[in-house]
């Protein structure tokens, strides 16, 4: 008994996590998987984070020279709406608009991983 219920937790765990990698190819023909991300606790949202985080390695795989496999990667548009405030965004402010519906799940999702890749140390924040 003990060994189905730990089974069952650990499947569970897994159900919650949303995955991704970037896969490109070298200009010697290489082909090689960079960017794995993960996101784990809120599937609707998670799935933005890997995404904006896949896309943004993407977009720079390509800047190098490589070809990137999955071209919708290449399509994404990654801006990041300014705070109403005008400060930085911070994974608390986000978490406080997205929960008075004030932000999308992707946009939340976006910012998140925004925030995760230190983006908005810089300048960087777009529309």
């Amino acid at each position: 008994m003990q060994k189905v219920l730990i089974l069952v937790f650990f499947s569970t765990l897994i159900a919650c996590t949303t995955q991704g990698k970037l896969e490109y190819i070298t200009s010697n023909g290489e082909r090689k998987v960079g960017c794995e991300t993960e996101y784990s606790g809120a599937p609707s949202i998670d799935k933005y984070a890997v995404e904006y985080v896949l896309s943004y390695c993407a977009k720079n795989a390509e800047k190098q020279g490589h070809q990137v496999i999955d071209k919708h990667l290449l399509t994404l548009d990654l801006s990041i709406p300014k705070t109403p405030s005008g400060d930085s965004w911070s994974f608390e402010y986000a978490t406080e608009l997205h929960k008075l519906e004030h932000l999308t799940d992707k946009e939340y999702g976006y910012i998140i991983a925004f925030i995760d890749l230190s983006l908005n140390k810089s300048n960087n924040q777009l529309k």
